[in-house]
């Protein structure tokens, strides 16, 4: 027969505490990003709680997206700083979320100082998690803190996209290469082929960048469509009018306000004007129409016109030309905080062994 115990004070409460650090958190922090809006930010916010639910309880689950959102929100302060717009966070479960920023950096400062704000108000965020661990007796805001030190001390590897990759190169871009080392130990330790995936093409890129491709000029290209009513061509007799396959297209390229480069393909037999968004600055080298297909047999009927971009992405000259002065700044900052999250880590971790574990945390 079981022996039941009676709970002590802080078991009581300590699910009111969650609950209450969860809610208030969520309100406060909804409100500072304006999500009312974002539907897409708040569903995959919810999805990914969801998912964290099926294996833990409600408490942790929420937990953890909160320390994801913490995370995200320190980007969003940062970017917002430097007058960079920037997406409402989209939530990935077990991968932790992204924003995307509307504008790119203009230089390796701007890009490692948005990139620091993640980690900074992220740490801050798991160290409230430790705090109420304290005050509280918990073990499970012990868990989430730990969660929480453990993500942006993660984050800060110098590798590519995480944001250590990005802070390293306002410091020195050397550091990538210790990244791939310490990415490797750390794809051994997670035992993740999702992080050992980002591993490998971090690598990669490096090898093609500035080994294999190193002072050579790299073209990329891309596919697409334009699709056309039959009824929008122009003449009558659009069954023989003979469509151009693999010939140059017209077009012209441009550039917004907000750094977003665009290319206008005119399509000359259809009378039509095609926008395409380009998903980085680029200099074109050639737009070609690969196949023309007439599709009559279905509803509506339409021709098709699939087309290839070449281009070589643009870089910045002066884009890593960071002075002394801030490289320091950025080398001590991006140290320091490394220094605290690993000793953070021992602690929490010690509090946790003294309380039967990380997996006991989690128990009801």
């Amino acid at each position: 027969m079981r022996r039941q115990t009676k709970p002590n004070r802080n078991e009581k409460w300590a699910p009111s505490a969650a609950g209450l650090f969860s809610i208030a958190g969520v309100k406060t922090l909804l409100q500072f990003l304006r999500l009312g809006k974002k539907s897409g930010a708040l569903l995959s916010m919810a999805v990914a709680t969801a998912i964290y639910m099926w294996f833990y309880q409600w408490e942790f689950a929420l937990g953890v997206t909160l320390m994801v959102l913490v995370h995200e929100l320190g980007h969003v302060a940062a970017a917002r700083h430097k007058g960079i717009p920037v997406t409402a966070p989209f939530f990935i479960p077990f991968l932790g979320a992204l924003i995307m920023l509307k504008r790119n950096p203009r230089d390796a400062e701007t890009e490692a100082f948005v990139a620091l704000g993640g980690p900074l108000l992220g740490t801050l965020g798991a160290f409230v998690s430790f705090l109420i661990g304290l005050a509280t007796g918990e073990p499970l805001f012990y868990a989430i803190a730990y969660i929480g030190f453990t993500l942006n001390l993660i984050n800060l590897l110098p590798i590519h996209p995480l944001d250590g990759g990005r802070i390293a190169s306002s410091v020195t871009r050397w550091l990538w290469v210790a990244g791939a080392l310490g990415g490797l130990v750390a794809v051994i330790f997670l035992h993740s082929i999702l992080f050992f995936l980002l591993w490998a093409l971090f690598v990669w890129d490096l090898i093609s960048k500035y080994i294999v491709h190193r002072g050579k000029t790299t073209e990329y290209s891309f596919w697409g469509k334009i699709e056309v009513p039959f009824e929008q061509i122009p003449g009558e007799n659009w069954m023989l009018i003979p469509f151009r396959e693999r010939e140059p297209l017209p077009y012209r390229t441009y550039s917004d306000l907000d750094g977003k480069q665009w290319v206008e393909i005119e399509w000359e037999e259809a009378d039509v004007v095609h926008l395409i968004k380009m998903q980085e600055q680029g200099i074109i080298r050639s737009v070609v129409s690969t196949k023309v297909e007439r599709r009559w047999r279905q509803t509506p009927k339409v021709v098709v016109l699939r087309y290839q971009i070449d281009y070589e992405p643009h870089e910045i000259e002066n884009y890593y030309e960071v002075p002394d002065k801030i490289r320091w700044k950025f080398g001590i900052s991006y140290g320091a905080l490394a220094l605290v999250l690993f000793v953070m880590l021992d602690i929490v971790q010690m509090m946790l062994n003294a309380q039967g574990g990380f997996l006991h945390s989690l128990r009801k």
